[in-house]
């Protein structure tokens, strides 16, 4: 039986020393426009805008997992990447979205995909602004594209996770790590809806 061999890097995201010393060397132009850049660890850039509000912003992978049905995989993955947004105290209003999907899926399953997207973002007040859809070989799921969620905000009306200060109150929404959804209720939801026995895990709160 032939062995695979070891990963010579881990799966996942890279390192801290990997960002900090090669992605942090490589952000193009310097802008004073820009408040909050790519950070290890802050899940939004934020941009300050002519008229003195906040561009809040978040790109992730859009992350499909066909075995929880075409529904739920959609419902997922708008909420993963809706998270990142939301943890700046501010809810998505803008999404592009660029699918780059298997060359066997099928048109009912993509429409069914967007059906569900569609609807969770008529849901939060978010509008699909532009994006692209295509089969492509080599792409495979999970990973089948990527988006980028933004929002406006009044100049301080925004959070990054690397303002806690001791003493803040904390609120825990989400275990496993990948469970990134809009609320407690729709975390609770989530794992519930990609628990195989169909119930979220206990927590602490």
């Amino acid at each position: 039986m032939t062995e695979t061999p070891p990963r010579k890097y881990p799966m996942g995201k890279v390192s801290r020393a990997f960002f900090e010393n090669v992605i942090a060397r490589h952000l193009g132009e310097k802008r004073r426009d820009v408040v909050v850049g790519p950070a290890n660890g802050v899940d939004v850039g934020v941009v300050r805008l002519p008229d003195g509000r906040a561009l809040v912003l978040t790109t992730d992978p859009i992350y499909i997992v066909p075995q929880y049905g075409w529904e739920r995989a959609a419902w997922f993955a708008f909420h993963i990447l809706a998270s990142d947004l939301t943890t700046s105290g501010v809810a998505p209003q803008y999404v592009t979205m660029d699918w780059n999907l298997p060359m066997d899926i099928e048109d009912d399953q993509i429409e069914t995909m967007l059906r569900i997207i569609d609807r969770e973002c008529r849901k939060y007040g978010a509008a699909i602004v532009t994006g692209h859809t295509g089969r492509y070989e080599g792409c495979a799921y999970p990973m089948v594209g990527g988006a980028t969620f933004l929002a406006t905000a009044p100049k301080d009306g925004w959070v990054t996770a690397d303002m806690a200060k001791p003493g803040n109150r904390l609120l825990v929404t989400k275990r496993p790590r990948s469970c990134r959804t809009l609320s407690p209720s729709s975390c609770t939801g989530g794992l519930a809806r990609t628990s195989p026995c169909g119930r979220a895990p206990s927590s602490t709160r």
